[in-house]
């Protein structure tokens, strides 16, 4: 198949067309593994994110709150869910930048919940599920198809809500919910507008798999998070975590590896500030799913996605050209929407646009970690 980006219905997604979102990628999926440790800034130095580190007590980890908060758990499955009413909707959301985009009124969430932004998230969720063959990295199968009605999966920070619906269509008996700050209902996923920082409205035990993905969480609100995700997993239950790493990076095989600061100057100073703003502890989460003590050894996988031109070291291809033209796309709309929110300054994002556009071999790594809960279900 050959990969046409250029030409597509002025109502298609910009950032991957219609046509082609049931595309099937021929390529080995090694072929973006990528087995180095993930890149941090040099300005961040040793300790884990912006130099916060956990907190550790002989409990596991914990934050200053989190031993009060798991005392005030009780064994209700939910608490009282209230409907917004339409006229409440106004106080959600507030629009600035230029041109205006849509903001959450409320949080420290940085990006931009409008029509665009969704669209993007869309594209990202179908390209990476082009890319790892299927929704999950690990197989769900076994424990989902093991008496299905009785099975729950939560879904935090559930975005565009994609990931769930699709799950929800792959196993129809098994019982989903997605959480986020924003939400909608169908079939059988409950949506729920929820703060994934706070207390979660599910009994102890309660959920066979937690997904989170891409949550921009920053790393004090690590601890009460999985602490969270611990109490309402059932023993043998799943925790799916998938987030970016810091910063991009080159790919394995470019000579330049070693010294990314050197070849990409304007894409590391644009993300040394956007991390700033839009967080992820990509690099830290196992070691923070560790010393929770609640989980066994998590496994991790990083993949190098092109986010530019392939570097000519790899054998190219339409579908290796494909991925890296959408993630491209991608990835140009991501610093428009930090612009808007006011995160950096449209000169930076130009350079590393420019940048983007220009320099073969340029990466992100997409790193994902199943661990399992102590126990057995």
């Amino acid at each position: 198949m050959t990969f046409d980006l250029h030409v597509y219905d002025p109502n298609d997604n910009p950032y991957m067309p219609l046509r082609l979102q049931d595309a099937v990628l021929n390529l080995d999926p090694g072929h973006f593994d990528f087995l180095h440790p993930l890149p941090v800034f040099p300005t961040h130095g040793a300790s884990p994110v912006h130099g916060i580190a956990p907190v550790v007590s002989d409990a596991g980890l914990v934050d200053d709150d989190a031993e009060s908060l798991l005392d005030d758990i009780d064994d209700n499955s939910s608490e009282a869910l209230v409907p917004i009413e339409d006229h409440d909707f106004p106080s959600y959301f507030a629009e600035h930048g230029s041109p205006q985009r849509l903001f959450h009124s409320h949080g420290s969430y940085s990006l931009p919940v409008d029509g665009d932004e969704m669209k993007r998230q869309e594209a990202q969720h179908i390209l990476l599920r082009m890319i790892i063959g299927s929704n999950h990295d690990v197989s769900l199968r076994e424990l989902l198809d093991n008496n299905p009605k009785e099975r729950k999966v939560v879904d935090l920070c559930a975005g565009t809500g994609r990931w769930v619906l699709e799950m929800a269509e792959e196993f129809p008996l098994v019982e989903f919910r997605g959480l986020d700050l924003d939400a909608l209902p169908t079939h059988n996923v409950r949506f729920e507008i929820a703060d994934v920082t706070e207390r979660l409205r599910f009994a102890d035990a309660s959920v066979d798999v937690v997904h989170a993905r891409m949550t921009c969480l920053r790393a004090d609100m690590i601890p009460r998070f999985l602490n969270e995700v611990a109490r309402i997993l059932r023993p043998g239950g799943l925790f799916l975590s998938a987030e970016w790493g810091v910063c991009p990076t080159l790919h394995p095989v470019h000579p330049s590896l070693a010294q990314p600061q050197v070849y990409i100057p304007k894409t590391i100073s644009f993300y040394n500030v956007a991390s700033s703003y839009v967080p992820t502890l990509a690099p830290h989460i196992p070691q923070f799913i560790s010393l929770t003590g609640s989980f066994e050894e998590p496994m991790t996988r990083r993949r190098a996605i092109p986010i530019s031109a392939p570097y000519p070291g790899v054998v190219p291809s339409s579908d290796l050209f494909f991925v890296s033209e959408v993630m491209r796309r991608i990835t140009r709309g991501y610093a428009d929407a930090l612009v808007a929110g006011g995160v950096v300054r449209r000169g930076d994002a130009e350079a590393f646009k420019g940048e983007l556009d220009q320099t073969e071999g340029i990466v992100c790594i997409y790193q994902t970690v199943c661990a399992r809960k102590v126990g057995s279900n």
